[in-house]
Parts: structure tokens; sequence; C-alpha cells
């Protein structure tokens, strides 16, 4: 019981099964968190190891958490706040009745994929390190520190280019928290809060809601191929019950205008930028480092461009990570659509090799669902 780490992890995520993953069955399969509590009240549940604290952009505190964990003894947990270690850090100073181990979900970017058409997004999960581990904690707090210096240098060239919006940092992370604390991304909160502001403002300027509102409350509006800044315009109808005309061409050159802007700050194929972890450079760091062990993050939420796109991805892990390259997630709980169910056979035979992991990539206050971000 208590924190463990590189070698006994391996050996108990080895024991665990898929129901070890799962809290009960979905009542619509592409629905998350719509499942019940069958596999808790039959004990079978007993793994999450891809949970977030207030230290990244979850609820919990690290007692918060410890007190949850608990209610399931022989159970096997992980805080994996992105790109941050801090909660790691803090669960050190404690002594609980329960296995957790440490952990961080490391946003890593992948530019150099046989013809990959953008940057791809790939997140890096890593288990069972010493938090105090100097280049460890030397790597994320310089990228945190590059990241959050270019996010504020993106915003001032917002301002200057459309100052009539006032952008902020403060702003932006009503949508994304992670952006005020230099974790993550940049160019995608900034493309859902400047497209946002904008609709919003050229609709309602005087508006008694602030502009996140509208993206929370029809969240599943936002996952077709329309421009965000359109699908927003359809969310801030339902959300005010009024309709609206189309967007003018003024306004749609001042998203654009926006777009050219953020997306300075975001990696090209080929090219990765300072503030961002490169994919195949982070496996090979991690691989040098004492301990800790790597999975590869809900594999699906990167669709395949191309259908050998997963054979790119797992050769690339195994091959720079050797062999700390140990796990993926197969049971990812909190997957949203039909494309996982129709590609884990594509997936997980790519991973062949691999050991299989899963959780729930908890945001709010109970360990058998993501809950809410806020």
């Amino acid at each position: 019981m208590g924190i463990i780490y590189e070698k006994d992890f391996v050996e108990r995520v080895k024991k665990l099964s898929a129901s070890s993953y799962k809290a009960g069955e979905r009542s619509i399969a592409e629905v998350m968190d719509s499942h019940d509590l069958r596999f808790v009240e039959s004990g079978d549940f007993c793994a999450n190891l891809h949970i977030h604290t207030k230290y990244s952009d979850g609820i919990m505190s690290i007692p918060d958490f410890i007190q949850k964990a608990e209610k399931f003894p022989d159970g096997l947990f992980a805080i994996t706040d992105h790109d941050t270690i801090e909660g790691a850090k803090e669960l050190t100073k404690y002594e609980f009745n329960t296995n957790i181990t440490t952990g961080v979900e490391i946003s890593t970017v992948a530019v150099n994929f046989p013809k990959q058409p953008k940057p791809l997004p790939i997140h890096l999960l890593v288990y069972g390190f010493d938090p105090y581990n100097k280049q460890l904690n030397e790597l994320l707090d310089y990228k945190s520190k590059l990241k959050l210096k270019t996010a504020k240098e993106t915003i001032q060239k917002l301002n200057e280019a459309l100052p009539e919006y006032n952008f902020s940092l403060e702003e932006a992370a009503k949508c994304h928290p992670m952006i005020l604390k230099g974790q993550d991304e940049i160019a995608h909160p900034l493309k859902k809060y400047t497209s946002a502001k904008i609709i919003l403002n050229h609709y309602f300027p005087n508006a008694d809601f602030s502009y996140e509102e509208p993206i929370f409350k029809f969240k599943h509006l936002f996952k077709g191929t329309e421009p965000y800044h359109i699908t927003y315009k359809i969310a801030l109808e339902m959300y005010t019950q009024c309709s609206l005309p189309l967007v003018p061409e003024s306004v749609d050159e001042k998203v654009r205008k926006a777009r050219e802007i953020y997306l300075q700050a975001h990696p090209t194929v080929g090219k990765i930028t300072e503030p961002f972890c490169s994919f195949e450079e982070t496996v090979a760091f991690i691989n040098e480092l004492d301990d800790g062990v790597m999975s590869i993050a809900h594999p699906a939420r990167t669709k395949a461009y191309t259908p050998e796109f997963y054979n790119y991805l797992f050769y690339n892990f195994k091959k720079y990570g050797k062999e700390k390259a140990m796990f993926y997630e197969k049971y990812y709980q909190s997957y949203e659509d039909r494309y996982f169910i129709e590609w884990e056979p594509v997936i997980s035979n790519a991973a062949e090799g691999l050991y299989a992991t899963g959780g729930y990539d908890t945001h709010g206050y109970r360990l058998t669902s993501r809950g809410s971000h806020y």
C-alpha cells in the first residue's frame, strides 16, 4: 500500500484485465459516462490510470483524490496531470491505504510521420517515476515557461491585429485553464476562444453571459467538420433561442486573421517548435531516465489520416521508447463516438506486444467517470 514505483507498477498492471478498468456498462455505446456501476458493485473495477487534479484541468485536490482512492483498498490509481508533476510531489507527503503510482500526461506533437497532413497531438502517459527526478522536472518546467511565454506573445499579436476585442489569457482560460499554466496546446484553445469571442461580440456585443457558456452547454455540436466559428454560431442560436443572420464576410475575415496569428505558435509538418515536445524525442528522453514506463494515451483520439497511421505510431513508440514503451490505453473509457469501436482491432494489432491499460481520464470528483472539467 502507498506509492508504488516502476517495478511494482508493471507487475500489478500485468495482472489486470479489461473489467478492472470498467465501472460498468454503457447504456449508449458512443456516450461516455452513460454507464452503470455494476463492476464497482461486483468488485471487478479496481483501476483508473488516467486522473487529473487541480494541478492541471481537474477539480480534485490531492487529499480529495486519496480519500476517493482509499475506497478501493486493493485498487491501482495514477495521477496524470497535464505536463506537470506537482501533484505527484504532493502525493509523497501523505500515507494512504491503497496503491497509487506517480504519473504525468505529457503533451507531445508528431511532425515527421509519413505523409501526415498536419501536426499530430499525441499524449504520452508516464508512470512509476521519482517525482523529484531532476531531468524530468527541468524538462517540464522549461517547456511550461516557454509555452506560457509564447501564449502571452500570441495574445499580444492578436490584440495588435484586432484591438477591439481586448483578448486575454485569463479570459481564454475560462475554456482551457491549462493555457494559463503553460500546459498542453496554444493554438487549439485560442481557436475556440477567439472564434467564440468574435462571433459573440458581433451578434451580442452587450451579452450578459461569457463566451464559453454556449460551448460547454452544447459541446456535442463541436465534433463535426464545420469551421469552429460557424458551429459556435449554431450553439449561440441554441443558447439564446434566437435565429441569427449569416456570418458576414467582414467577421469571417477577422476569424481568419486571428487564425493566421495563433497558428504561428504551433508546430508545422516537419518542424517542431521549441516550446513543444516532439513525440519521438520525448519518448527517447523518458527511456533515458532512471525510472518510469510509458503508455500511449487514448490512441483513437489521434485519428488515422491513413490506414497505416497506427502502425507508424506504435512503431516509433517502440523504436524510441525501447523497453520502457510498455503500454497503451486499450481500455480508455471516455471515447465519445464510434471511431474507437470501429478502429480498435486495427489499433490493438498495431500495438501488439504492449500491455493494455485504461482509465476514465477523470476531471471531476468521481474515479469511476470522466466528469466535467469544471
